[in-house]
């Protein structure tokens, strides 16, 4: 009854496409979970037998293993006649889920039907499993339950400058999504939440740049959700962190600059035959407002500002669209009444701020770029971002 590698990576594309089925003999499949798992737990002994699925933790940050044998596991004895040993293993191991194929350490104390640790980065990517022993029989049932694997890696995620083409007199509205931080460039499932202004578009599509299955539904609410997933090999992000382009049919007379779009990646996992498990990657929420490119050349002042949070280390970090000529940018924050100069000597387009900022503390920050030797500051506080730090 032990898993198989098959198996696993079955589970892995179910996640992706949110589909639920009742469980069998066998203990569900892995379920994404994150900080404490996306099952609700019931009391023991009630219903199907499952176990938290595998996690995504910030360093620092809490999580939490549960099991629940239910009446597919108990049989005829009740949840007073078993007991738990959770274990442990840092082993990486290709080719197979066999939970026997690496070196276990027993956790001293961890004898309940959860278990609960504070993450550090010396665990990531380590993996869990609990045996459970039928006291009246002293059967000791290590494959009951799947092996379950943390992960602190998280993805960063960023919406390229729109632009406007035409199709047999349609006009789309084209954005591109980059994607990087992941293990060898490597994901096997991930599921996209794009919120839109439905009253400006007719439909979604999303065009992948890295192949894979794929399912989409364009709400009526805006909201365009899309999974991408593959069973055993996973699909490979290029050197250039393309992931693909949001394709969004513009409505006749309608106009699309200034629109705001806002991106949740969710379910982002990797999977595999050269790995053992599978890795839960945390993400960050990004939006951006529309400027098409065709008008790019024009501006001077930054767009498609975009924000990344660091909780762990409570900083902020910015990235912006290139402005054509700019040789220096610079970052002001709204202090007291007044705008405040942090930096004006930026060559980059990025900026991140000093660690340890006060968390929950909200600040509005301009970014401006200096063209022909003049600095646009009208449109940099006029684009304005307004961030809280974590």
């Amino acid at each position: 009854m032990k898993m198989t590698k098959a198996a696993s990576k079955c589970a892995a594309v179910l996640c992706a496409v949110a589909v639920m089925m009742p469980a069998a003999a066998m203990a569900v499949p892995a379920t994404t979970a994150v900080n404490g798992g996306a099952i609700v737990a019931s009391a023991q002994g009630e219903g199907y037998s499952w176990m938290t699925g595998d996690q995504y933790v910030a360093v620092g940050e809490k999580f939490t293993f549960e099991v629940n044998l239910g009446t597919t596991y108990l049989g005829s004895y009740s949840a007073s006649d078993f007991t738990y040993q959770w274990y442990y293993s840092d082993d990486q191991v290709g080719g197979t889920n066999r939970y026997d194929a690496l070196n276990w350490t027993a956790i001293s104390g961890a004898t309940n039907y959860t278990y609960s640790d504070t993450m550090t980065r010396a665990m990531n990517m380590r993996h869990f499993r609990v045996a459970v022993t039928n006291t009246k029989t002293g059967e000791v049932h290590d494959d009951w339950f799947g092996v379950r694997t943390v992960s602190c890696m998280a993805v960063q995620t960023k919406l390229g400058t729109a632009a406007i083409e035409e199709y047999d007199g349609t006009k789309y509205l084209v954005v591109p999504v980059y994607m990087n931080g992941f293990m060898n460039n490597k994901v096997s499932a991930l599921t996209f939440s794009l919120k839109t202004d439905k009253s400006l578009f007719n439909s979604a599509e999303f065009d992948s740049a890295i192949g894979g299955s794929a399912l989409g539904n364009y709400k009526d609410d805006g909201e365009f959700r899309y999974s991408m997933y593959t069973v055993m090999t996973p699909m490979t992000i290029g050197s250039d962190y393309k992931v693909g382009d949001f394709v969004l049919e513009i409505k006749d007379g309608a106009e699309v600059k200034g629109t705001t779009l806002a991106l949740d990646t969710e379910t982002t996992s990797v999977t595999g035959s050269d790995i053992f498990g599978e890795f839960v990657y945390g993400t960050t929420p990004v939006s951006t407002t529309v400027a098409v490119s065709s008008t790019a050349s024009a501006l001077t002042y930054p767009t498609n500002i975009q924000v990344q949070y660091s909780e762990e280390y409570h900083q902020v970090r910015f990235t912006w669209d290139a402005v054509p000529g700019a040789d220096k940018y610079g970052i002001a924050v709204y202090l007291a009444g007044k705008w405040r100069i942090q930096t004006s000597n930026i060559t980059t387009t990025s900026y991140t701020t000093p660690k340890n900022l006060t968390p929950n503390m909200t600040y509005k920050v301009a970014i401006a770029a200096r063209v022909n030797g003049t600095w646009d500051t009208v449109n940099a506080i006029k684009n304005a971002v307004t961030i809280t730090v974590k």
